[in-house]
């Protein structure tokens, strides 16, 4: 294969790869579980300066669902929850105290002024509207990245055709053929992250479902129980008024 028509090809291979890596990355950011790439955008602005969130913050996944940040000095609480709210504001950030997560007594623990604490961030629930939106946002996404694949297909087929103008038949259509590999393998990859994401709020759409149905039917057995207390009291109140009369 000639020179120019190999580089071509890796040039093709690096924008798919770049388009596919952006989809992945667009993806992540509708969070669904706690996904540690998707804090990679978050910038936090200490003493004029923006660092990334792993220089002033550790991070643990107490859930599937949930960020716990610990800041590396107590002073940098505020602005890392506001550097988060600034990329993430769908997530729900909290301020939680370290003694309270460790079993401290409450006898035992500082002041809640001198408390060391910890951010909590916990993605949103997956209702309805926020299961349609998603899948509606996955399917945009995916459609922009598979058109600017397709672009990038027919841009360097023209490149590659132009470069072997003088050459013979079979040798264009080798590179054709390399180059609709490199198109079918990036395509793959993109369905492959569409499918997982799309499968990721189906699921978190279901367990929403699920925890409503168990909520409405343990409010409607308190609700029964109650009543049937206060059929029983009304029915001893009828009891007493007879024995009286």
């Amino acid at each position: 294969m000639r020179k120019v028509v190999f580089n071509l090809l890796k040039e093709a291979q690096q924008k798919m790869s770049a388009y596919a890596a952006y989809l992945n990355y667009q993806l992540i950011h509708f969070s669904v579980k706690a996904e540690p790439a998707a804090l990679l955008a978050v910038t936090v602005h200490l003493n004029e300066t923006d660092l990334n969130l792993e220089e002033v913050a550790d991070v643990a996944l107490p859930e599937e669902n949930q960020f716990a940040l610990i800041p590396k000095d107590q002073a940098y609480l505020f602005p890392i929850c506001k550097g988060i709210g600034a990329v993430h504001p769908d997530y729900k950030i909290e301020q939680k105290s370290m003694q309270e997560e460790q079993g401290t007594d409450s006898g035992e623990a500082s002041s809640e002024e001198g408390e060391d604490k910890y951010i909590l961030c916990t993605m949103p629930a997956v209702n309805k509207d926020r299961h349609d939106a998603g899948m509606e946002y996955v399917k945009t996404v995916y459609d922009e990245t598979l058109s600017k694949i397709e672009a990038t297909q027919g841009a360097y087929t023209a490149k590659i055709t132009q470069q072997l103008a003088n050459a013979k038949e079979e040798e264009i259509d080798e590179a054709k053929d390399e180059l609709k590999k490199l198109h079918d393998q990036h395509l793959d990859l993109c369905k492959s992250y569409r499918e997982e994401k799309e499968k990721q709020i189906e699921e978190a759409y279901q367990q929403y479902q699920q925890e409503q149905a168990a909520q409405e039917s343990a409010e409607q057995e308190k609700h029964a129980a109650h009543s049937q207390a206060a059929g029983k009291q009304f029915h001893l109140g009828d009891l007493a008024s007879e024995a009286n009369g």
